[in-house]
């Protein structure tokens, strides 16, 4: 067939290739062995260093002659065999060409379509990730020393050892529990597009604890949630509210434990095809089953950055958005410019610009339209290289004109953004630019709730870069120039403002989660009302509206009060401190499970519902615990009251 020809004719014009090397190394060889040759024939440039009575070892004159005559004869011979095997290749090339025919231009065609799947997949090769990045111990060794963390592991190191496989998100500590069958596993569900999409799958014992952790949430009870982590150490979302609960009540040691253990949890139960350092491994986040993975990512990398440990939450950034870089469901691409910063990654930032800007418009968001003239600025042109060149620029441009024309577009495209900069860095510029019209008229309050949202973030964030003594000088000189440019009348400042008010319409769901889960005070403030005003559990916080799951819920029958029920045994149960209008009136939420309701069988002495007469005793009998409990509360105890007549006595 066609085919099994091309293909041997592929064979065949490589081994004539690899032929025709070999005959070019042997002639190569015999040219190097003649100027060997006369290298050693000729006479040493100083004959006195060596005494005149010692004599040169004989056998090393006959060998030089040897080298020398076999250098003579050798030329004649080689440079006849490589005459003729050339003739040979070209001649067997040509036959191959003939016999192909129009088969050249299809394989020409095929490579030309292998170049552009190439080109396309170009933005994903940047969010390849390094293993040895990972741990934030490595970066913490190089930032403080291997002694003092050292000395930090010896502190913290228990007597009661337990062995755990070793991972790389997480160092397991030596007082964690024993890990037994988790039922937490990995499933490949589909290749598509030289990516592959995994989903994590719960075993059905593990779906009966999920069901226990969320009747525990709905008693709004960290006990509850405590009991069934207990019970099962290394369930994931009961790892992830209480690392919640700490950090809120400012356990950040016993939060960052919780959550290191949860994404110990998850590393050992990975599919041996998830290669997440490729960044060509998919998980769907609308799979509720796949959405603690990604929270536990992003609150892992906002502690190590906390530590200062940049380099490691860059990698966590790259890992992160490799795993949905279309749909970014937590808004990565808000950070990774704060981290790229700090992390002293000028070249990934101008790279990851230069070829996401196309499709993703990355200029529209104000951390990037301010984080890129940063980069540029504190890089020198030998180390940014061809990513000065951002937009296909002239080669000649350096990196500090390239900056500067950058951060004047961003200053004329948010120009409200520059005062509650200076406000956050408590600084101010010269009143030229602090007084302008442009500047001046910007207020924040007049842009588009998603663009405030968007700047406050930013500040929130990343002022701090902005607080060096060269950056601020840098930055009030670009702003004279912006505001000599508003003066004169530039058409760009009438373009952005028109786009500003144009495209910040709505606020995708991905930023207020991304918000939420940051916690930055002032971001948070800005939220929409509905967004605010609504519960949030911070094990899935704002699941999205096609949320689906491998499993559902069982509905569980909840008692509720009858309307028809005796007045007086309502206001009786309503006096308990249990008592629960929707749970029965025992209070608790599983008591219809156990077929009773306040230690009363379900059905008896309600009206109607034929169990007989009422039964008021046990009743009555709470009812006089719980008042003497209280009173007894109330009561002072014996001797304060004496006290307090006499003082009172000793004031009159």
């Amino acid at each position: 067939s066609e085919q099994q020809l091309l293909q041997r004719a592929n064979y065949f014009t490589q081994g004539l290739s690899f032929l025709s090397q070999l005959v070019d190394d042997e002639g190569d060889g015999g040219e190097s062995s003649n100027e060997s040759t006369e290298e050693t024939t000729s006479p040493p440039a100083k004959a006195v260093d060596k005494p005149l009575d010692q004599p040169q070892p004989a056998s090393r004159r006959k060998h030089k002659k040897k080298k020398k005559k076999k250098g003579k004869d050798k030329p004649e011979v080689d440079v006849h065999k490589h005459q003729e095997g050339s003739d040979e290749v070209d001649s067997a090339i040509r036959e191959v060409n003939e016999l192909l025919g129009d088969a050249s231009s299809g394989k020409e065609a095929a490579s030309s379509a292998l170049e552009a799947n190439l080109a396309s997949s170009l933005r994903h090769s940047l969010l390849t990730v390094d293993r040895r990045l990972l741990n934030a111990e490595n970066e913490m060794r190089r930032i403080f020393g291997s002694r003092v963390v050292r000395a930090e592991h010896r502190r913290r190191r228990s007597h009661q050892r337990t062995l755990h496989r070793p991972a790389v998100f997480a160092t397991p500590g030596d007082s964690w529990p024993k890990m037994e069958k988790l039922g937490l596993s990995m499933q490949l569900t589909e290749c598509k597009d030289g990516c592959q999409y995994f989903v994590f799958v719960h075993s059905p014992a593990y779906q009966r604890v999920q069901f226990q952790f969320l009747e525990a949430v709905e008693t709004f009870d960290p006990n509850a949630i405590g009991a069934v982590l207990h019970a099962h150490p290394y369930h994931i979302d009961s790892l992830l509210q209480l690392s919640e609960v700490c950090k809120m009540s400012e356990d950040l040691q016993m939060a960052t434990e919780l959550l290191a253990r949860a994404l110990y949890c998850f590393e050992c139960s990975f599919h041996p095809l998830f290669s997440y350092t490729q960044g060509n491994c998919r998980l769907d986040f609308s799979r509720a089953e796949n959405r603690p993975f990604f929270l536990a990512l992003f609150r892992h990398l906002y502690y190590i950055g906390r530590k200062g440990c940049h380099r490691t939450a860059l990698e966590f950034c790259k890992l992160l958005l490799g795993l949905d870089p279309t749909g970014d469901p937590l808004g990565v691409l808000l950070m990774v410019d704060y981290h790229a910063l700090r992390a002293g990654e000028y070249q990934f930032l101008c790279d990851l610009f230069q070829q996401w800007e196309p499709h993703r418009n990355l200029s529209q968001l104000p951390n990037f339209a301010f984080s890129l003239p940063l980069a540029l600025f504190h890089s020198t042109p030998t180390q940014v290289g061809e990513a000065c060149r951002v937009e296909g620029e002239g080669e000649g441009v350096s990196s500090v004109t390239r900056a500067d024309e950058k951060l004047q577009e961003a200053l004329i495209m948010f120009p409200s953004l520059l005062f509650p900069l200076l406000d956050k860095c408590t600084v101010t510029l010269d009143q030229a630019v602090m007084t302008h019209s442009f500047f001046f008229s910007c207020s924040l309050s007049r842009e588009p709730e998603a663009l405030q949202l968007l700047i406050k973030l930013y500040i929130e964030r990343s002022h701090s870069l902005w607080k060096e003594p060269e950056v601020l000088t840098w930055l009030e000189a670009n702003a004279r120039r912006v505001t000599a440019r508003a003066d004169s009348g530039d058409p760009l400042i009438q373009d952005c403002a028109s786009k500003r008010q144009r495209r910040y319409v709505g606020t995708p769901r991905n930023i207020y989660r991304h918000v939420i889960i940051s916690d930055f005070q002032q971001a948070v403030a800005s939220l929409p009302r509905d967004i605010a005003d609504a519960p949030i559990m911070m094990y899935d916080p704002l699941p999205p509206p096609d949320s689906t799951s491998g499993y559902t819920r069982p509905e569980i029958p909840h008692s509720t009060l009858d309307e028809h029920e005796n007045p007086l045994l309502l206001f009786l149960r309503s006096l308990l401190p249990t008592f629960d209008p929707q749970g029965g009136p025992g209070g608790a939420r599983a008591a219809p499970r156990m077929g009773r309701v306040g230690g009363v069988p379900a059905g008896a002495g309600a009206e109607g519902g034929g169990g007989g007469p009422l039964n008021l005793q046990p009743m009555l009998e709470q009812l006089t615990g719980a008042l003497q409990g209280l009173i007894e509360q109330m009561r002072p105890p014996q001797g304060e009251g004496e006290e307090g007549s006499s003082s009172e006595e000793e004031e009159r």
